[in-house]
């Protein structure tokens, strides 16, 4: 709103507001930042912070492998019944018939067709709380995107291309603060993640 926009609320949803995640978040990064960018642990604590938010945003269905043994036919033929509408591929291979098939998110009941499957459970998915973490995210990437004091050339999830310096408390090792990763000289910008960057050390 401090930028001139205007809005009009159509709907909206209230929720209770609580911190679950700064435990696992503040250890996950603590973790990061023992090791260098390119150890092994580093890019496992940052697949597990990234990992955190996908989980919740994912799609409410997944695909499921089983591999059964073709001389018990009575199993196939129930799994096929079972499972008609959502399976998505069959492949025979000499002994054995591979099935791909679709799961959704759901709370199987005991008269459930579906309830003597393991392999049906629930996906722990939430949308709310993946849709929570990326409007907190632009939030903060506001700032370089609508900041008088500079001009932007590109951003991305968690960087920017800009002409200025940063204010310090702006920049560091801390959860949340930028680094300075390059000095560019020469830069072109064709598309998200499309770029070539000249930097001031020739690289």
């Amino acid at each position: 709103m401090k930028f001139g926009y205007t809005f009009k609320i159509l709907k909206g949803y209230l929720f209770e507001k609580g911190d679950i995640f700064s435990g696992y978040i503040n250890k996950m990064y603590d973790l990061r930042l023992q090791y260098s960018k390119g150890d092994a642990m580093n890019l496992n604590a940052k697949l597990l912070l990234n990992s955190l938010y996908g989980k919740f945003g994912m799609k409410s269905e997944t695909t499921k492998v089983v591999i059964l043994d073709n001389n018990n036919q009575d199993e196939i033929n129930n799994f096929i019944h079972k499972f008609n509408t959502t399976i998505v591929d069959i492949t025979y291979l000499d002994n054995y018939t591979i099935l791909i098939y679709k799961i959704y998110e759901f709370k199987p009941t005991a008269d459930s067709l579906y309830s003597d499957i393991d392999s049906i459970h629930q996906m722990d998915i939430n949308v709310a709380v993946a849709s929570a973490i990326s409007a907190y995210a632009r939030i903060h990437m506001s700032y370089f995107k609508n900041n008088p004091s500079f001009n932007l050339y590109y951003s991305d999830t968690d960087s920017a291309v800009i002409d200025a310096p940063l204010p310090d408390f702006m920049v560091g090792n801390a959860l949340g603060q930028m680094k300075l990763e390059h000095t560019i000289s020469k830069a072109v910008f064709l598309a998200p993640k499309a770029y070539g960057l000249v930097t001031t050390d020739g690289n």
